[in-house]
């Protein structure tokens, strides 16, 4: 089967972008810059975009910059997956970002192949407390064939060329 991504089979799942977890990020450094811009292009492209919660009451609600870019409620969950969040976007494809890319990251994309839809882990929009702990999942889920891609790939991907009329505006996110 093909990953290639295109705007009517494609989402975007953000999970767990939350106030008591980003701070803790270490890995990547910018990685919330990027996950935003993800968010943003994905809008533009008007992809269906899920936001998540892992028990809100306890790590706190989604972060400012990344709840505005979404612009809509995020759904709250108690399991590490977010699988059954992913598959509510109704798309073959499901571009996933947020955080823990040990936990929820990687728990989410092995439940959507499960139920047979095609995970991409945007790697640059992925972080983890520890780098070493994001980049053994990262390292773990390329070896078992999930696809790993970067923010500015999957973008253009679904952009197809220049002729595309969203281009010079995801062009000017990327920059």
């Amino acid at each position: 089967m093909s990953w290639r991504l295109s705007a009517k089979d494609t989402g975007l799942l953000v999970v767990d972008a939350q106030e008591k977890l980003v701070p803790a990020i270490q890995s990547p450094a910018g990685w919330m810059e990027r996950l935003v811009v993800l968010i943003q292009g994905a809008r533009l492209l008007e992809l269906p975009v899920v936001l998540t919660e892992q028990v809100p009451a306890k790590l706190g609600k989604t972060v400012e910059a990344v709840q505005k870019a979404v612009g809509s409620k995020a759904l709250s969950k108690t399991k590490f997956s977010a699988a059954e969040e992913g598959k509510s976007l109704e798309r073959k494809r499901v571009l996933v970002a947020g955080c823990e890319t040990h936990v929820c990251i990687r728990q989410t994309v092995y439940d959507l192949r499960l139920k047979e839809l095609t995970p991409v882990v945007v790697a640059d929009a992925v972080g983890s407390r520890h780098s070493g702990d994001r980049e053994m999942a990262l390292a773990e889920m390329r070896a078992d064939g999930v696809v790993v891609s970067t923010v500015e790939a999957v973008l253009f991907e679904i952009l197809g060329g220049s002729e595309h009329p969203k281009f010079k505006e995801i062009q000017a996110l990327l920059k």
